[in-house]
């Protein structure tokens, strides 16, 4: 990726932005912030796979008790573009995910239009829509492909919950790779999403190895975010008492992270970290050998990650375009882009007043195992 100008230079953008700059606006401006480096797009709620792990769509996910009609809202696409229009000029890098984005109808046509823009775009999918659209995904010069892959074919379609998923993602990232070829093209640059079940926590490593036959420019390994019956009641009783905000999306991340196999997981970290690779990786949270079962077994531990900065650097809009202040916990809304210039939503009094409430708690009991907090 260093061979395209245009990521490095976001990159060192949200850097300085989120380790430096952002604490000041933290520390002295009372709620206030200065403009987002970065657009999470959640664009649409509906997803084809029912991954066990999923706080949306798996055993516990707070999607399944919704109705159809949640399920199928979507932004307009006319909308969509308003909203590039009135980012464009400062240009913050643009994350889109899911659901499965792909299952959103224009999603081409509105990647088409923020390249246009001069956008730096990073799609999130299961990537079982890749063979259909891969060439056309090259041409429009996507930036970056975030593709989940668990394991070899049968823990992937395990842990995925179809069988299947996991020759599409092969196929479709083959795909990728020949039409990149074709058109002599660097773009879009892919990395493998892994996370941490039971199913492949002793043989992890075979993700990389996968990778690297790909092969791949970069891997995620997670050890999984997931939340507590206590750290739920705690955080429903701060939302409530202090927003007036009754949250529901937590309790969608509560499943048996107790059947991890800790001992097995290490050893399989260790297997990895003792190779070469042909790509970089990163573990999120990056965690010596003896803190990893301490992750699963302590919910409150925080390894040092005491502090959130992400509202004041990410604006986070769901699929029917409210903006929330939390990309995996959207229960409290500031306002909606289909209603009022997303700039104008930034520091509205909504949004400074959950700043507030968030700086005075430290962190919510829900952030203790969060990819904002302890992701990158």
């Amino acid at each position: 990726m260093l061979r395209s100008p245009d990521i490095v230079g976001q990159a060192i953008k949200s850097g300085v932005r989120k380790r430096l700059t952002a604490h000041i606006d933290y520390h002295l401006r009372n709620g206030y912030s200065a403009p987002f480096i970065q657009v999470d797009m959640k664009i649409t709620n509906a997803c084809n796979l029912r991954c066990e792990m999923c706080g949306q769509w798996g055993e516990s996910g707070w999607h399944l008790a919704h109705p159809t009609e949640f399920i199928k809202e979507t932004v307009p696409l006319d909308k969509y573009k308003q909203m590039v229009d009135e980012i464009s000029g400062f240009k913050p890098w643009i994350y889109i995910w899911g659901g499965e984005p792909f299952l959103y109808p224009d999603l081409l046509s509105l990647l088409r239009y923020m390249k246009e823009k001069d956008l730096v775009i990073s799609v999130v999918t299961n990537g079982t829509k890749l063979m259909k659209y891969g060439e056309e995904l090259v041409e429009i010069g996507c930036d970056i492909l975030m593709v989940s892959i668990d394991g070899p074919r049968d823990i992937h379609d395990k842990v995925r919950g179809v069988k299947g998923t996991y020759d599409k993602v092969l196929a479709g990232l083959n795909v990728i790779q020949e039409k990149k070829k074709k058109h002599a093209s660097l773009k879009p640059y892919m990395i493998i999403l892994a996370t941490v079940s039971k199913d492949n926590a002793k043989n992890l490593d075979e993700v990389f190895q996968i990778a690297d036959n790909i092969p791949v420019e970069g891997l995620v390994a997670y050890y999984a975010w997931f939340q507590t019956e206590k750290s739920c009641q705690r955080h429903e009783a701060i939302m409530q008492e202090k927003l007036n905000t009754k949250a529901i999306s937590p309790r969608g991340w509560i499943w048996n992270y107790d059947e991890i196999d800790t001992d097995a997981l290490v050893n399989s970290v260790k297997r990895i970290k003792s190779r070469k690779w042909m790509f970089p990786y990163l573990f999120a949270p990056d965690l010596e050998y003896e803190d990893i079962p301490v992750y699963y077994r302590e919910h409150g531990n925080l390894f040092g990650y005491r502090k959130c900065v992400n509202p004041w650097t990410t604006i986070e809009i769901m699929p029917n375009g409210d903006v929330a202040t939390c990309r995996d916990y959207p229960d409290f809304v500031v306002g909606n882009i289909k209603e009022d210039n997303i700039l104008n939503i930034w520091n509205n009094e909504r949004y400074k007043k959950f700043r507030t409430i968030l700086k005075e708690e430290g962190i919510f009991p829900i952030c203790s195992r969060c990819c904002e907090l302890m992701g990158w």
